[in-house]
């Protein structure tokens, strides 16, 4: 073989002069060897870009039923089909003029800030579609509305701002990332990825919101991508290790979409505190795995407050309006107990079936205003119900909460008798211990993972108390003093309040609200040795004047509350407060915590504020009463809200700037790490004892190519293996050798008569020797490209 004619760049030049096509191939070519393949166009052809990105808007549109079910109405219809086809028009434009693709994925980027900017943010924008700095703050603000609208909210969701803009963004990124895999990087099953993408969102926020329909709207966009992938030119085809047939690829695609909408689910956390929690508050509407505690959660951070009901109480006084308690602490969701319930309301009136006390009745009479919940909101302990009828009711006899099948109350009234428990610090004390007695066993049971956390504050707060009164005192005023009410950052940093899993993270941060508090007391209360149980409902709010004289009290949803009731014997259930939010604890449980043994006083338990309840968050008058621990390196309560907004305050543009940044790092690096398992993929062949001596040239041959492609060569289709390799063997002299035996067993396997015996010559260190010799004689342009922007990734 000649190499004084040769040019220096690989399979880059004419044949050298007396060369003739096809005569170095041996005689006697057999025909049943595979004849090495022309290397494929670099490009799908030009008019191929068009019914590719139709393919794809059709793609995603049909994955993007799936999202509808978590969406009420069409509203967010229009601003995302906006977008996606200002993405794809700028992104087919830069296919149709052959623009690199990595070119090709910024100005899809650019067109989709572009399109988010005129659809959402015009009004910021320098002649409405250039983006500030002004921009990106308006897109931080309705960034955070709509985290605080789905906080608030119910799935499926309403017409939002916020929501549109994050729905737009989240669908454009999804269509510039299937764009890029399916014509950039001609991967149609790496395509698919962005159809389960918009399937996630929904499967994750509300459980069944992806319907039959929305599961075959997928499975068909999937399905669609492969078959067009292929008939318009956007695979790549392999001749090594090729992959599967249509059949086991169709079932894989099906399965994957079936797994992440029906499996992910149950097994995410996410699903229950990610960013996107589901539910809505105190309503029968709220999505299934949403559990009381953390609807208080969600109604106390409710920026509109929603008038639930209003009171008035024969005595003149406010009451905790109790809705229902909890006592099953084992799960990862706090739900109450709605079986082996007494049917009728009558029979809560008969001491034999309610043996509570009677002592000191009060009368309460309730008007429903917007009111949709099952469970009926009463003082402790109720007696009797009057005015609503015993036909659809229930009630729980161990612990007098009364239920409802249906729902929508708005608009009726009751009247319920109620005896509040005669507790006082002298009974409690001397009460005998109950957390032996077999009748309240359920609520000495602690869940087989507790956290050890819980565990070992109880027993080091209620360290020399001598009875159940002072370890209760203990732990109560424990969690006021040296905890930090925020009803916030537990959202925000992923451990809401609703089950098991939030306890530990609490118990870590030390922060959070009465869905947090409240079962860590009764949890507490367990470890050591006291009956607990955690109920639900409404605080105290402060009178006002009502319109047939005297004073009435309202609740809405800025009321919500939790808080632990604890069994003492001869006594009941008395309830505690351990949130510091609340400005005051009960009377017989002052917050100064006396010593045991001496008598008890403090403030008054019923005492209304003066101005409408905003109960969960303190007030100035609030941190007046509340006393802090003397612990110099601990922040004020408002001082670590402060830290913590702070902390959790990132704009919007640095978010989506560092998104940008990910992704474009991600498609930089995917296609170096795509030949290198390509690669790895043909060397291992090379020496694959259980491949025919064919397969293993013929894997050499392959990889030999790419080399030359990837530095620059442009082999053509007229070429024997002979002439491509002479042309490379002149631009690297030193590897000569090593390319004559790549392109001899290439040739043998080709051409020859079928030969048991013959094995072939060429070895990985070959293979090694060529891509040194290119390497070395590349410049800086040549080897950045041929490492991280290999061009026979993007051959065909």
């Amino acid at each position: 073989m000649s190499h004084t004619a040769a040019p220096a760049t690989p399979w880059g030049s004419p044949e050298p002069a007396g060369d003739t096509r096809g005569t170095d191939a041996p005689s006697g070519a057999s025909g049943n060897s595979r004849t090495p393949e022309a290397p494929q166009n670099q490009r799908a052809p030009r008019m191929a870009i068009i019914p590719l990105h139709v393919l794809l808007l059709a793609s995603i549109a049909l994955g993007c039923v799936g999202m509808a079910g978590a969406l009420a109405g069409f509203w967010w219809v229009l601003p995302v089909a906006v977008t996606v086809v200002i993405v794809q028009l700028v992104t087919a434009a830069a296919r149709w003029l052959r623009l690199p693709s990595a070119a090709v994925t910024v100005l899809g980027l650019a067109a989709l800030l572009l399109a988010l900017t005129v659809l959402h943010l015009s009004d910021h924008a320098l002649l409405g579609f250039i983006p500030t700095p002004e921009t990106f703050a308006a897109a931080g603000q309705l960034w955070s509305d709509s985290g605080s609208f789905v906080a608030r909210q119910s799935a499926p969701y309403g017409n939002n701002a916020g929501l549109a803009l994050v729905l737009s963004a989240l669908v454009g990124l999804v269509t510039v990332f299937m764009e890029t895999a399916l014509l950039g990087l001609r991967m149609a099953g790496l395509a698919c990825v962005g159809i389960l993408s918009l399937l996630v969102v929904p499967a994750l926020t509300l459980p069944g919101s992806v319907s039959m329909w929305g599961l075959g709207a997928a499975i068909l966009a999937a399905l669609a991508l492969l078959a067009g992938s292929r008939l318009w030119g956007a695979t790549r085809q392999q001749r090594i290790a090729p992959t599967p047939g249509g059949l086991p690829r169709a079932l894989l695609v099906i399965a994957g979409v079936l797994g992440v909408t029906l499996l992910v689910p149950t097994v995410m956390p996410g699903f229950f505190s990610g960013a996107f929690p589901q539910g809505s508050s105190f309503n029968s509407e709220r999505a299934a795995g949403v559990g009381p505690l953390r609807a208080v959660g969600q109604d106390l951070r409710e920026s509109d407050r929603v008038q639930r009901f209003s009171y008035t109480t024969s005595d003149g006084q406010p009451k905790h309006m109790r809705l229902m308690t909890l006592s099953d602490f084992s799960q990862s969701e706090f739900f109450p107990q709605t079986d082996n319930l007494e049917e009728g309301l009558d029979s809560i009136a008969d001491p034999d079936t309610n043996p509570v006390s009677r002592e000191d009745p009060v009368t309460t009479k309730v008007t429903f205003e917007n009111y949709s919940e099952h469970w009926l909101p009463a003082p402790y302990a109720p007696t009797e119900f009057t005015g609503i009828g015993n036909e659809g009711w229930s009630w729980n006899p161990r612990d007098l909460s009364v239920f409802s099948a249906a729902s929508d109350m708005s608009g009726g009234t009751f009247t319920v008798t109620s005896s509040a428990p005669q507790a006082t610090p002298e009974a409690m004390r001397s009460a005998a211990s109950s957390g032996a007695n077999d009748e309240l066993a359920d609520y000495m049971r602690l869940p087989n993972e507790m956290p050890e956390s819980i565990s070992s504050a109880a027993q080091q707060l209620t360290e020399g108390a001598g009875n159940d009164y002072d370890r209760a005192l203990a732990l109560q005023n424990g969690l006021r003093h040296n905890f930090q009410y925020d009803v916030n950052a537990p959202l925000a940093q992923g451990y809401d309040a609703g089950g098991l899993d939030s306890m530990e993270q609490f118990m870590e941060t030390r922060t959070g609200y009465a869905g947090h508090f409240a079962p860590a007391m009764a949890l507490m209360a367990r470890e050591v040795g006291i009956p607990a149980r955690v109920a639900v409902g409404y605080l105290p709010t402060a009178p006002v004047g009502d319109p047939q004289g005297g004073e009435r009290f309202e609740v809405g949803t800025g009321d919500a509350h939790a808080w632990p009731e604890l069994y003492f014997q001869g006594v009941g259930w008395v309830r505690f407060e351990p949130t510091p939010g609340i400005p005051t604890t009960p009377e017989y449980a002052p917050e100064s915590g006396n010593e045991p043994g001496q008598d008890a006083s403090g403030q008054p338990d019923e005492t209304p504020s003066q101005e409408p309840s905003q109960p969960e968050e303190p007030t100035s008058e609030s941190t007046d009463e509340q006393s802090q621990p003397p612990a110099p390196e601990t922040p004020e309560p408002d001082e670590a809200q402060q830290e913590t907004s702070t902390a959790l305050m990132i704009p919007v543009w640095a978010l989506v700037l560092g998104g940008v940044l990910l992704l474009l790092l991600l498609l930089a690096a995917l296609p170096r790490f795509l030949r290198g398992r390509r690669r790895r993929a043909r060397l291992a062949d090379m020496v694959n004892s259980s491949l025919s001596p064919q397969d293993r040239a013929n894997a050499a041959w392959d990889e030999l190519e790419d080399l030359s492609v990837d530095h620059g060569g442009s082999p053509k289709e007229s070429d024997t293996p002979r002439v491509r390799a002479r042309r490379m063997a002149a631009g690297i002299p030193a590897a000569s050798e090593a390319v004559d035996r790549i392109v001899a067993d290439v040739e043998h396997a080709s051409y020859a008569a079928p030969d048991a015996s013959w094995k072939p010559s060429a070895s990985a260190a070959d293979l090694g020797k060529v891509h040194d010799e290119l390497m070395h004689r590349a410049n800086g342009g040549q080897k950045f490209r041929a490492t991280w922007w290999p061009a026979s990734i993007f051959r065909r």
